[in-house]
């Protein structure tokens, strides 16, 4: 692990070890004849998904998903030799465009169907196709499907390998869960579709998998076990990315003096005052002014005033030997992705996926 010291200090370390145990953990838990399709969307969830998926090695993962094209050609051309699936949408020319790189993807509804079933009758073309079984989102509905059938047996050239659906709530709705798993299976009697997924992240850690499932995990392979908890149980999870910066600033300041925009804080005694080289910028939510903690030297450092765009001010006087230079941890260590979300209002994956390009990931 390396960093350019001629710019600031501060950036992501991505545990690619971690990264890889996470992979071995879940596929080591999934029954016999199911497989993992690993999803690295949005980056792999702002941990990078080019060298994460260099780690991806084939007897764990099946196949790598993301949301859009452009990400798939990424990988592609980054040298990613795993199948790829693209979630999609996709326009005709997209369409044409992943058949040319040999790139699978999801088609997700009847008029998207349309498009392809025209490409089909010049070329042979493979998709999955995504069944609605309650989510209301993208898929085939159940009403659809009578028309959608009718155009895959027209389009003698057009295979399905798979049909797939998504859990809306899968977290803690159980009765939910069944409903769309028992919708599901009533509609992919009739598609004849060698291979079917269901499972995001949340239900394969619930372990609601049956044997021949294949699923569709994302956030887990990052050290998180499901949407609104921490990573844990079985398989264990580790914690992928650890985000830190530098002090590049300390002052002692006298009590009733104010810190940040807005003067939002006031010091209620004399303050040792930290001034950190990150903000709301580099994806350090706003949310977190007067809210957030930070850890140095081992102990928990309040967040105090508004965080700005290019600072955060934390207050260092219950830590007394901070040092101008020493290590300051915003993400990790005891900080979880979780933690943060709670204090944001918001959900794990956007703590991940918001901090920005301008944070270099250094890969470890």
């Amino acid at each position: 692990m390396s960093i350019r010291r001629d710019r600031r200090p501060t950036w992501a370390e991505i545990d690619l070890g971690a990264f890889e145990h996470n992979v071995d953990a879940v596929a080591r838990s999934l029954p016999d004849g199911s497989h993992l399709i690993a999803v690295l969307k949005a980056d792999a969830y702002g941990h990078g998904a080019v060298e994460v998926a260099r780690r991806c090695r084939p007897d764990r993962v099946a196949m790598i998903a993301v949301a859009l094209l452009e990400e798939a050609l990424e990988l592609r051309r980054a040298g990613i030799a795993l199948p790829l699936l693209v979630f999609g949408p996709l326009t005709r020319q997209q369409i044409a465009l992943a058949l040319d790189e040999g790139i699978t993807f999801g088609v997700i509804g009847p008029e998207e169907l349309e498009d392809v079933c025209a490409i089909a009758r010049d070329r042979d073309v493979a998709i999955h196709l995504k069944l609605d079984s309650g989510m209301g989102r993208m898929g085939v509905t159940e009403s659809e499907l009578p028309r959608v059938v009718e155009m895959i047996r027209a389009a003698p050239r057009l295979r399905v390998d798979a049909v797939y659906t998504h859990y809306a709530n899968a977290d803690d709705d159980d009765a939910f869960t069944s409903m769309q798993t028992a919708t599901f299976d009533r509609m992919r009697q009739m598609i004849d579709a060698p291979l079917h997924h269901l499972a995001n992240s949340a239900a394969t850690m619930r372990g609601l998998v049956r044997a021949g499932d294949w699923v569709r995990c994302g956030i887990a392979l990052f050290g998180v076990g499901s949407a609104g908890g921490p990573a844990g149980g079985t398989p264990a999870l580790r914690p992928v990315l650890r985000w830190r910066t530098e002090i590049m600033r300390l002052k002692d300041l006298p009590a009733g003096h104010a810190i940040g925009y807005g003067t939002t804080f006031h010091t209620a005694r004399s303050s040792r005052i930290a001034t950190l080289p990150v903000g709301y910028a580099d994806g350090y939510s706003r949310l977190l002014s007067n809210n957030g903690e930070v850890i140095v030297r081992g102990r928990r450092a309040p967040v105090v005033g508004r965080v700005s765009m290019d600072l955060v001010t934390i207050d260092l006087t219950d830590v007394p030997e901070a040092a101008l230079g020493d290590e300051v941890v915003l993400l990790g260590d005891g900080i979880t992705a979780d933690e943060i979300a709670a204090k944001t209002n918001t959900i794990s994956y956007e703590v991940f996926c918001r901090i920005s390009a301008r944070v270099p990931r250094v890969y470890r």
